[in-house]
């Protein structure tokens, strides 16, 4: 190759050189379409979180401003479904506690429209429905109750509910120290936040005569559930035959505030004539009997289903008389019990001719042995225990032997 050509191809290659250097310098000093364009693509995917939530945040406001329409209300409607589902759901677990079967049911339903996703609540119907009778019949099958137990257990396995449940059934059958274990395992799963377990415990003891016991269960179970009226008139009732009469009288007044029923009523005047307060005795008793005659439907909720009623102790420490209990299940039965605590207002009111009349309408039905030992127990109890008028003492005495 000559000399000549080598030359000119040499300065056409420091002319191709010096353009590059210069595109270069011009691109680092950014003044290139090409450096601009680069630069712009680099924040864009550097802030593209942001500039999105802005992008969204401007067509919230145009959508707001231009139809009304509120950009995250589907958001807020969500979560407030959620708040009300669990506040359904909470409430059905507590009428679990008190075996309110249709009422925890129709809870755990509320929570399931509200929010279709709440898992808890549609275990919950399934539990509220093992003791309900199926369509057409008015009871229960205990083979159908033992079935739907044996698919919730192998559907959620172990739950305290389940545990709950069970111990239920078993005392149904009369085998209360299998119904003790399953209450003893619920206890242990669900020691502060359903009261059940403690009232079920308590309704074993007491019917076993164990009044000391149930009175600690029945506390438990006020102290998980301060607004359940079983607990509370149940703690009254312990407390009223172990002779610890301010706690019967508190017990009593908070049932009786929380869900006025006659047997609460009732338990509240017993209560008074040992607190010496006579007048409110009469009272609450004159609210219960009003009511008794205005509600005649067993099924209503004022008569409170079936009583169990203990005797009352005869002195201070008498741990021997209330072993004994009564049950008061008719709306006769129940109209008798309070003509005849009726009849002990008036006579520590000193009102013998109201007294007199009251008792003569208890003494009208036909008594059952059991129920006549039940009211003279209630008079002897009060004439030994509660200071009263001489004349009040010899009413109580006279009327008391009218019943042997």
């Amino acid at each position: 190759m000559e000399q000549e050509d080598i030359q000119k191809r040499l300065t056409a290659l420091e002319q191709e050189v010096a353009a590059l250097r210069k595109m270069a310098q011009a691109d680092a000093a950014g003044v290139g379409p090409g450096a601009r364009f680069q630069k712009l693509a680099r924040a864009l995917v550097a802030n593209w979180a942001l500039l999105s939530f802005l992008s969204a945040l401007l067509i919230a406001g145009y959508v707001k401003f231009k139809y009304d329409i509120d950009y995250f209300e589907s958001y807020e409607n969500i979560a407030t479904n959620r708040k009300v589902s669990l506040i359904y759901q909470q409430m059905g677990d507590r009428l679990m506690a008190k075996s309110e079967w249709p009422a925890a049911e129709e809870a755990y339903s509320d929570a399931l429209k509200t929010n279709p996703n709440n898992a808890a609540a549609t275990r919950g119907i399934a539990m509220a429905r093992v003791f309900q009778p199926v369509a057409g019949e008015k009871s229960p099958a205990p083979e159908v109750e033992d079935a739907k137990l044996k698919y919730l257990e192998d559907q959620f396995g172990e739950d305290y509910q389940i545990d709950y449940l069970k111990a239920i059934r078993y005392s149904m059958t009369g085998d209360f120290a299998t119904a003790l274990g399953f209450l003893q395992k619920c206890i242990e799963k669900q020691p502060k936040d359903f009261s059940g377990c403690y009232l079920q415990r308590g309704f074993i003891s007491f019917n076993q005569s164990k009044v000391a016991e149930a009175r600690a269960d029945y506390q438990l179970a006020v102290n998980v559930d301060p607004e359940s009226p079983m607990a509370q008139n149940n703690l009254g009732a312990c407390s009223l035959l172990l002779g610890d009469f301010p706690a019967a009288q508190r017990g009593f007044k908070e049932a009786n505030r929380i869900s006025p029923t006659a047997l609460s009523a009732i338990n509240l005047g017993e209560a008074d004539w040992y607190m010496r307060d006579f007048a409110g005795a009469l009272e609450i008793d004159q609210i219960a009997a009003y009511r008794l005659e205005k509600n005649l439907d067993p099924q209503d909720r004022y008569l409170a289903g079936t009583w169990t009623s203990g005797f009352l102790p005869l002195h201070a420490g008498d741990l021997e008389t209330i072993k004994y209990t009564m049950w008061v299940e008719t709306v006769e039965q129940k109209k008798t019990y309070l003509h005849f605590d009726l009849a002990i207002d008036y006579a520590l009111l000193e009102n013998f001719d109201e007294a007199d009349k009251e008792f003569a309408a208890g003494s009208k039905t036909q008594l059952l042995p059991g129920h006549r030992s039940l009211f003279r127990n209630r008079m002897e109890s009060v004439e030994n225990m509660v200071q009263m008028p001489d004349d009040s003492k010899s009413w109580l005495d006279k009327h008391r032997n009218m019943l042997d």
